[in-house]
């Protein structure tokens, strides 16, 4: 069974730099990022060396040079392969990589690398064959995939293996040619269709009298190239036919996943298929969501290599990390992070984890990743917070002092609890993710200061300084996290007076907020509290705004001096 194993692109349309995707066995490969970071690029790349047409007579527009522009160098897309072989009069040899280049003067070169012989330019529809991609892009476009209209399309790969199927046995196939025929004498029985067959016959006869070879044409019921081409496929609804573009999105999602499950199941394993879907959550309801998220991880485990790029984090699946990849773009050049449990144990140990393996770090991210934290992979920058009062009013606050978090592509996460804030910290910095933390000195959860320290070991904080930074009832705006003295609540009221306490009593007279209701509580303060009259107050939000817009890539900072006030 052919499978890919990795795939390199470099110079095609975002992708400056070499970038290295690998494909692991049973788990589905899941593209996340935000908008335009080059995730829809790089499974163009997959599709152009396994997909539909054939890579050679491909040659590039400008556009899918890199920056547009041919000059900026060539184009190379190198799939490694496992499973796929390559037989002729010299034998069998593996073929490791299928190769697709394309310098600025062209013309493509589309080869293949044996294990043996090395790079041959003889690459067959045959060796692709063994390792198909079909690519259902955003635009879905699942009516053509579910036609004949070339024989790259699935139904068409999927009919010819019945064929062949069909074709190992000499009698059921013969049986079917006199079933056909039968069908073909009903249609003869149409007046005007006889007459018309017969007179189209005759004319072709006599104005092919001269050529060399004669040419004669016939009506069949069937495809003798393809008995099962005579299949179509038709959708019903309430028990009325519909074409597959009478279909809504959300049906078209469900029959082609269909399609493949049965496909898979029906030849007992993937027979070298890689499924690559863009977007599969368009126009779907979070429910609907979620559920088809679990048949592709079902069809992932069943041998089918699936490719999805999404913006859902429904879709995100911890035990499953290996196969995630983060994409994003740095100085206009797309670049991507992929970790193995081993690398993120490793990153997890330097950063304070001393009991993280290969073994048990996927399960412990695992048992407490909900989609709300997965969502932080989507982010530009991370801002983790002990829980969901400070996750509603930090926003507005920042907002209004001219830092919209959405704008900026900043998600501001509540982890639920402090004891949580490094073990998301080390999660999302291990991708590069720039995440800042915020948390209090309540010590009702945290007496010794145990989780405080191992979080401000994090944050490269030495050890001599946590006592300073434990002990202080400031609210304290460093590089990379911020303090709140006391609790948050307690906080804000120091910060901002009296005028703090008068509107959460009004907010509960209002609206009334209970015991419940703090992040709304807290949100309905932050929209309505006058931040003119606290200049201090509103410095320190100021500092904070600044500080995010700042915010770097995940290093770490051991040249604190100890706790700042502003």
């Amino acid at each position: 069974m052919g499978r890919v194993r990795s795939l390199q692109v470099a110079g095609y349309r975002s992708v400056r730099d070499d970038i290295l995707m690998t494909f692991p066995e049973n788990t589905p490969v899941v593209l996340v990022g935000e908008n335009n970071s080059g995730k829809s690029n790089i499974v163009r790349a997959l599709d152009l060396v396994l997909g539909e047409s054939w890579p050679g007579s491909h040659n590039p527009d400008d556009h899918e040079y890199f920056g547009r522009d041919k000059a900026n160098g060539s184009i190379e897309i190198v799939a490694e392969l496992a499973g796929v072989n390559h037989a002729d009069r010299q034998g069998t040899d593996r073929v490791e990589k299928l190769n697709w280049k394309c310098s600025a003067n062209g013309p493509a070169r589309f080869s293949m690398t044996l294990w043996q012989r090395g790079e041959s330019p003889y690459v067959s529809n045959d060796i692709r064959g063994q390792c198909a991609c079909i690519y259902i892009a955003a635009d879905r476009r699942l009516d053509y995939q579910l036609s004949y209209a070339s024989k790259f399309t699935f139904l068409s790969k999927l009919m010819r293996k019945f064929h062949d199927r069909l074709m190992s046995d000499p009698t059921r196939a013969e049986d079917l040619r006199h079933k056909f025929d039968e069908t073909k004498a009903i249609f003869l029985g149409v007046p005007e269709f006889a007459e018309f067959t017969s007179e189209l016959q005759s004319q072709i006869a006599e104005l092919s009298g001269s050529l060399q070879y004669g040419l004669d044409v016939d009506f069949s019921a069937y495809d003798p190239s393809n008995f099962f081409h005579a299949l179509r496929v038709h959708a019903s609804e309430g028990g009325e036919v519909r074409t597959i573009e009478e279909l809504g999105s959300g049906q078209e999602q469900i029959l082609a996943l269909s399609f493949i499950q049965a496909y898979a199941r029906a030849f007992h394993d993937a027979e070298g298929l890689i499924l690559v879907i863009d977007e599969p959550e368009a126009n779907l309801h979070p429910l609907a969501q979620d559920w088809l998220a679990r048949k592709i991880r079902d069809l992932a485990g069943s041998g089918v290599q699936v490719v999805v790029t999404t913006h859902s984090p429904a879709f995100l699946d911890i035990v499953a990390l290996p196969g995630l990849v983060l994409v994003r773009k740095n100085d206009g050049c797309t670049e991507t992070v992929q970790m193995t449990p081993a690398e993120l144990a490793r990153f997890c140990q330097d950063h304070g984890a001393a009991r993280a393996t290969a073994e048990n770090v996927l399960g412990f991210y695992a048992a407490a990743a909900t989609e709300e934290i997965l969502s932080g992979f989507f982010a530009r920058k991370i801002v983790l917070v002990e829980g969901p009062t400070e996750a509603a009013a930090l926003p507005v606050y920042l907002e209004r002092v001219g830092f919209i978090p959405a704008k900026e592509g900043v998600a501001v996460i509540a982890v639920h609890g402090v004891g949580n804030l490094a073990k998301w910290w080390r999660l999302f910095s291990a991708y590069g993710i720039p995440t800042y933390v915020v948390f209090d000195n309540d010590a009702r959860d945290d007496k010794a200061g145990a989780k405080r320290s191992d979080l401000l070991a994090t944050q490269g904080i030495s050890e001599d300084q946590h006592a300073a930074y434990l002990n202080t009832s400031d609210w304290v705006v460093e590089e990379t996290f911020c303090i709140f003295g006391g609790d948050y609540e307690a906080t804000m009221r120091r910060a901002f007076g009296p005028d703090y306490a008068a509107l959460e009593d009004e907010a509960r007279a209002v609206h009334g907020f209970g015991q419940d209701s703090k992040p709304l509580l807290a949100r309905d303060v932050a929209q309505h509290l006058l931040l003119e009259h606290f200049p201090d107050g509103r410095k320190q939000l100021e500092r904070l705004a600044g500080t995010l817009r700042g915010l770097a890539s995940s290093s770490t900072h051991g040249d604190s001096k100890g706790p700042s006030n502003g």
